[in-house]
């Protein structure tokens, strides 16, 4: 009788110590299974945002600012003006044939178009422009819903190639950004961009919105981190 009352606590202990096992992980903590993202106030926590996955921007700027695609809510605001020179002069968008005729920029000898030239609706087609020392590509905007001469369309788009290392050099200025700007320059004057891409595993462009709006309405900055170099800058807007 004794005997079975030993084996008899023998056996309760042992259940006893089963059941505590059971909830207890085996790194110490309770098992909350699908309860892991409660909080202390018995509410589920937000699952955290997704943030951008590059690795090199975070050099440049914080990128927990960016979603997936690389976009962010940063905008340059609608007062924002472009200020650009080209060859020491002025240019801007929205432009026509006629305003860059006044500062000696022609279409280049030999392009298919002319000023008469129709655009069919919606379309556009981009051209080089030249005077006595340089070149960029500009591209025209039919906006309507007819076809238009030439003559009659915006500009909404210049192009501008930094030409550094070739002899001679045209020089440019995009609102600050220049022909001798690094990475690191287009961050300090124009700030954190919109949005990002890597077109290989060194060139990039910077995308500056104007606003969210209309997200043609830009600067985009080309750059190289290999050599740390601008290597051409685009401004646009579209009316």
């Amino acid at each position: 009788m004794k005997l079975t009352k030993i084996l008899s606590a023998v056996l309760i202990c042992v259940l006893l110590c089963s059941l505590c096992a059971c909830g207890v992980a085996p790194n110490g903590n309770s098992d909350l299974s699908d309860k892991d993202n409660v909080n202390d106030t018995g509410s589920y926590n937000e699952l955290p945002d997704i943030v951008s996955l590059d690795k090199k921007m975070a050099n440049y700027f914080d990128i927990s600012l960016f979603d997936e695609e690389n976009y962010s809510n940063i905008y340059l605001g609608k007062k924002f003006k472009f200020d650009v020179t080209y060859n020491d002069k002025k240019i801007t968008v929205p432009t026509t044939l006629a305003k860059l005729k006044e500062s000696e920029f022609l279409i280049q000898n030999g392009s298919e178009y002319d000023e008469n030239s129709y655009i069919f609706a919606k379309e556009t087609i981009t051209l080089k422009f030249s005077d006595a020392n340089s070149s960029f590509n500009a591209l025209f905007y039919n906006s309507s819903n007819t076809s238009k001469r030439l003559n009659k369309c915006n500009i909404a788009k210049i192009r501008l190639e930094n030409n550094l290392n070739t002899r001679n050099i045209v020089h440019f200025n995009v609102n600050g950004i220049d022909n001798y700007s690094t990475v690191t320059d287009v961050i300090t004057i124009l700030g954190t961009p919109s949005h990002f891409y890597a077109t290989t595993e060194d060139t990039y462009y910077f995308d500056y919105f104007i606003s969210k709006a209309d997200r043609r309405n830009k600067i985009r900055v080309f750059v190289n981190l290999t050599d740390d170099f601008v290597t051409a800058v685009e401004f646009s807007y579209y009316k």
